[in-house]
């Protein structure tokens, strides 16, 4: 378990090393993103719990745990609330994922790309009063126009996403659909290499619901 953070720092002190992390991220070739999910025991499928007051930031989770991305369907549209005055669109797609590290991007079953993440640094945050938890994790993609893998498909998504620009971050709700399973996905995504950190940090943390006690 590799905390970032002690238990005893305060909301503050904890916002400074995020933005320590994400450091040298403005850049066009960086693709940086928060995600909205649970830190999940692979044991009880629970939630982490720690006795903490205070977000905890976990740069590598502990070894029985996973962070699951999504949010209950109830949630979305009080999240949307405050972004109607943006842009939107609407999109829908699919993801052939492969067993070499590729996907590849279908719409109306036309290829669009084939294409690799590398993540460069990822941050699993534990927000002990929220009912999500977040990931923030920098990438970089690795376009591969015309040259198609020859490699065993792992799985395939389904995407139905409707998103709001601001200028700086699209906000991005995503119904997806894997064989049988639905997931709501909500994620912020850096569209602008000069963003601010702390814009970043807040708006991801108002994106969050809190939790019922």
């Amino acid at each position: 378990m590799e905390f970032l953070n002690s238990k005893r720092n305060t909301t503050t002190d904890v916002w400074e090393i995020i933005k320590s992390e994400l450091a040298g991220t403005s850049s066009v070739k960086y693709e940086v993103e928060a995600r909205l999910g649970r830190i999940h025991s692979k044991d009880t499928d629970s939630r982490l719990h720690l006795n903490s007051l205070t977000p905890v930031i976990f740069r590598k989770l502990p070894r029985k745990y996973v962070f699951v991305p999504g949010v209950d369907k109830w949630d979305i549209k009080p999240m949307q609330k405050g972004l109607e005055s943006f842009p939107m669109e609407t999109m829908q797609d699919c993801f052939k994922y492969l067993s070499d590290g590729n996907r590849i991007r279908y719409v109306n079953n036309r290829l669009i790309f084939c294409e690799k993440k590398r993540k460069i640094k990822v941050l699993d945050i534990y927000f002990p009063e929220m009912k999500y938890d977040v990931r923030i994790s920098v990438m970089t993609e690795e376009k591969q126009m015309g040259r198609m893998s020859n490699s065993k498909v792992n799985f395939v998504r389904h995407r139905d996403r409707t998103s709001y620009n601001d200028g700086v971050f699209n906000y991005d709700f995503t119904v997806v659909t894997n064989e049988d399973t639905v997931t709501y996905e909500v994620e912020i995504e850096v569209d602008d290499p000069n963003y601010s950190i702390e814009r970043f940090i807040r708006r991801f943390t108002e994106l969050n619901v809190q939790k019922r006690m």
